[in-house]
């Protein structure tokens, strides 16, 4: 196992925050080395170059002294050397014996003195043609340079003497690895406060997760800032809470109103069995009446099953639809011809029925338009009139199913497509002995052809539902 992959392992092993502090405080060391590093080069060049610079500006101007005094020798004065060293500098002109015969500072530690204490490692910022010795708590920067009078070769010695920049430079080197030091223990700290307020939604995220189960889903995240990242995601999390809440709700309630709607067809079922029990087979008009009975609850049983089980399927996504082009008009003719024959109790007309063509699945499209006409007869009372009407309207066609019915009250209207809703308390409703789920199945099957439904009803007076199908363009 490399040694990358060891720390990886070890890493992984740490909380989060800890890993932020940690990576927190290492990108702070890293900057704080940088600005440290730039500081230290920059105040070494500040400090020393002048220096160099004093000693060059001195060999110029020493050089000029020079070619004059090689000119007019009689004009040279004792002191003419030391007015044109800059201050601070010092000269000594050596003959080829070593022999000391100028020396402007006697004082300064002797030729011997700074080749015993040449630093090994000058600064990274000296000239390569200086020498630089430290002598005690002082750096001696000298230059060398050459010159020949009359064939004989002397050799001047330019000092300079850094002292109080020197230590001035170790008391900033003391002051900024103090200041490393406590920026480091503040990165830590102030990394590891940040960590934990910016990761404390994501802990309430955990302990949130933790306590939520399929009986508990009221819990919620708090966001305090939506504006960041972790509030966005709080907001993602609260609104698929709600979303799996909510079809937690409508699981619930659909498991709740499908054992209601069976239990009374079984209960009716139950009830007559026990009755032909009771009281025998012998009567056989009133065993004829109470098996007609139970044939026609399980039938509606069998419709209810059948019901249930294609809103299972349309609500997991496994019902297929079988789409092509159809004649909307044959549909709706046929449809219409076998309701006259089949429904007696009402008058069922078809006003209009102009040819237009549509894309769609043909079982569910006539399954829909059976839907609507069952719910007209179920809401309308004996005698009343059902009537059914298309007609092309540019790129669409409408489909009207009108009934003289009860009517739907106002409040109700965005309701009747809920599943198990049903309109009323009325006996009519009562014996219309409906489950509640053929608007709910209508309204899919209207969806998955981008089909539009629009109601208009008023109580006492009926209902006309208008359905707007495109028409099919290929």
């Amino acid at each position: 196992m490399s040694i990358t992959e060891k720390i990886k392992r070890k890493l992984s092993r740490f909380e989060i925050s800890t890993k932020i502090t940690f990576g927190y405080a290492a990108c702070f060391i890293a900057l704080l080395i940088l600005i440290n590093a730039a500081m230290w080069f920059g105040v070494m060049n500040a400090l020393y170059r002048p220096a160099e610079n004093t000693i060059i500006y001195s060999i110029s101007q020493i050089e000029n002294v020079l070619e004059e005094l090689e000119e007019n020798y009689e004009d040279f004065k004792p002191g003419t050397f030391r007015g044109a060293l800059v201050t601070g500098v010092v000269l000594r002109v050596v003959d080829k014996d070593g022999v000391v015969f100028i020396d402007t500072d006697k004082k300064y530690p002797s030729l011997e003195r700074f080749e015993e204490n040449i630093l090994d490692a000058p600064p990274i910022f000296s000239r390569d043609d200086f020498k630089i010795a430290q002598i005690r708590n002082a750096l001696i920067y000298r230059a060398e340079v050459e010159y020949v009078h009359e064939g004989e070769v002397f050799k001047l010695y330019f000092f300079r003497t850094i002292t109080s920049e020197l230590k001035l430079f170790e008391e900033l080197e003391r002051i900024l690895v103090a200041l490393d030091i406590l920026g480091v223990i503040i990165a830590m700290f102030v990394g590891r406060y940040l960590s934990k307020r910016i990761l404390n939604p994501i802990q309430t995220m955990n302990e949130l997760a933790r306590e939520i189960a399929f009986e508990k889903m009221g819990g919620r995240i708090p966001v305090e800032n939506a504006n960041d990242e972790l509030g966005e995601l709080a907001k993602t999390l609260n609104k698929m809470l709600d979303r799996l809440q909510g079809g937690i709700n409508k699981q619930q309630k659909f498991v709740s109103d499908a054992s209601h709607e069976l239990r009374t067809p079984a209960a009716v079922i139950k009830g007559y069995i026990e009755f032909i029990e009771h009281y025998g087979t012998e009567d056989k008009e009133l065993l004829e009446e109470n098996l007609k009975m139970i044939g026609s609850e399980a039938q509606n049983m069998q419709a209810l099953l059948e019901n249930l089980l294609f809103i299972s399927r349309t609500d997991q996504n496994r019902q297929k639809l079988n789409k092509k082009a159809l004649d909307l008009d044959d549909i709706i003719g046929d449809v219409m011809q076998k309701m006259k024959v089949a429904i007696k109790t009402h008058e069922v007309e078809l006003t209009s029925n102009e040819p237009a063509k549509i894309f769609g699945d043909e079982i569910t499209i006539r399954q829909m338009i059976r839907i609507f006409l069952d719910n007209a007869v179920k809401y309308t009372p004996a005698g009343g009139s059902i009537k059914v009407g298309s007609k092309v309207d540019g790129n669409k066609i409408l489909v009207s199913i009108s009934d003289s019915g009860i009517g739907i009250a106002p409040e109700n209207l965005d309701k009747i497509f809920d599943r198990f809703f049903r309109v009323g308390s009325e006996q009519l409703v009562s014996e219309a002995n409906g489950s509640g789920l053929g608007l709910s199945i209508a309204k899919w099957i209207a969806d998955a052809h981008k089909i539009k439904i629009s109601v208009a009803s008023e109580l006492g007076k009926g209902t006309t539902f208008t359905l707007t199908i495109p028409i099919n363009s290929q």
